[in-house]
């Protein structure tokens, strides 16, 4: 017997599998980062496709799979598009999602880190003129707290702090390539 569950959640990523599927990885409320199976969502038809883009707060309902959990509905709880629309910002998120995605490991439940991905998206996508980056260190600083890779009220900042990242998840952040090209436009 298949057991089903609902989650409240937000899109980090998504990953093209087959010819009509998709891998989405969330962030849950109650269960962490989990990564399940979005099948026919790229069917033109498909009605998860649109609550299923990344950066959207949603609430799915899945059921357990082999592999992976299945989703069979998705609904939008939250949408930032102001966020969306502004590339600066768009790119900021991508970094956020990114450091979650990495520094979290799978099925270990934290509100903690899920109230700041939710506050700190909502923040950025209502701010109009402020540093972006600023945003992105705090948001930074206080996963790397919640986490414990950093020593609370520790603060690293800029280069440093992004290092400090890189070097806990052993790879540079894709981001970074994005986030140089609209640093060298801002200048």
């Amino acid at each position: 017997m298949l057991k089903s569950y609902s989650a409240e959640a937000l899109v980090l990523k998504r990953f093209n599998i087959g010819e009509s599927d998709k891998l989405i990885t969330i962030f849950t409320k109650t269960k962490g980062k989990l990564t399940l199976r979005a099948p026919g969502i790229r069917k033109i038809n498909s009605k998860k496709a649109p609550h299923l883009e990344i950066f959207s707060c949603i609430k799915l309902f899945a059921v357990k799979g082999s592999t992976f959990d299945i989703i069979t509905d998705a609904s939008t709880l939250e949408v930032y598009s102001s966020l969306k629309s502004e590339l600066a910002k768009i790119a900021y998120a991508y970094r956020m999602v990114e450091e979650i995605d990495r520094l979290c490991p799978e099925n270990l439940p934290n509100m903690e880190i899920y109230r700041l991905l939710l506050l700190t998206m909502r923040k950025l996508d209502k701010c109009e003129k402020i540093d972006f980056n600023i945003i992105h260190q705090d948001f930074s600083l206080r996963v790397l707290w919640e986490l414990g890779y950093l020593q609370h009220n520790k603060i690293l900042e800029g280069s440093a702090l992004i290092s400090f990242i890189e070097n806990i998840i052993e790879r540079n952040l894709k981001s970074n390539t994005l986030l140089t090209k609209i640093d060298s436009i801002n200048v």
